[in-house]
């Protein structure tokens, strides 16, 4: 699979938090909503059920549209097609990249980013229609791979309580069940995070790693703390899966 290969930072707030309460995070990718294969109830019953979660934020993984995979992109962008089929293929593809903006309006200051993935449409200035969708939406393009820290503002206190999260689009396949979630336990061998995302493969499920010791600092005293790590794939859109 090749991508646009960029790797981000991101630090996402939430603020005015009140202690105690708890917090959803809904991954989403792999919707390939402009497709043949695409399940229309399966993606209508999780607008439903998202919109309907007060207490949530929201991580795009990648593959919202189905557009052009790489060796797609390698024939159309390298055939030197007229500039008028070019911009004809770039409307058409802004207005679909428009009418999921749309379907996903809820989500806005709640959505942490839009990660990208290895099905985009490329535009004439160099931009994806993945940059296009985070624009209208008013959130972060995250590249095929982010870091993230999600930090949470208490009400009244003062106190913030954070917890980081690693995401990749997709790295790595897998026939079994075990081996479709190989890639993503590998991912804890790069870079420390309580929760470890990855799309692509279509599965879906989420593991806990085990208790991974994290060094902290409390009022100017380092201490070790044991925190449970997890991992997940985040499913798909299609119908066959």
């Amino acid at each position: 699979m090749r991508t646009n290969g960029v790797f981000t930072l991101h630090h996402f707030t939430v603020k005015n938090w009140a202690a105690g309460r708890p917090l959803k995070l809904i991954p989403f990718g792999d919707v390939h909503r402009d497709s043949p294969s695409h399940s229309y109830e399966h993606w209508k019953r999780f607008l439903d059920y998202a919109s309907q979660q007060k207490d949530a934020i929201f991580l795009g993984i990648g593959d919202y549209l189905d557009s052009y995979s790489t060796s797609e992109r390698s024939i159309i962008y390298a055939e030197g097609i007229h500039e008028s089929t070019r911009k004809r293929e770039e409307d058409e593809s802004k207005g679909r990249v428009s009418s999921l903006a749309k379907e996903l309006e809820f989500m806005r200051g709640k959505l942490i980013g839009l990660m990208e993935g290895n099905h985009f449409v490329k535009f004439c200035d160099g931009t994806t229609g993945d940059m296009l969708l985070a624009q209208k939406l008013g959130t972060r393009h995250l590249g095929v791979c982010t870091a993230l820290k999600v930090t949470l503002q208490l009400t009244n206190t003062g106190r913030r309580v954070s917890f980081d999260v690693f995401a990749h689009h997709g790295k790595g396949g897998g026939v079994t069940a075990g081996g479709k979630f190989n890639a993503v336990e590998k991912l804890a061998n790069v870079c420390e995070a309580d929760i470890f995302l990855m799309g692509d493969n279509h599965a879906r499920g989420c593991f806990p790693l085990g208790d991974r010791l994290r060094l902290e600092v409390y009022k100017g005293k380092p201490f070790l703390r044991a925190r449970q790590s997890w991992i997940g794939r985040t499913g798909s859109f299609l119908k066959a899966y």
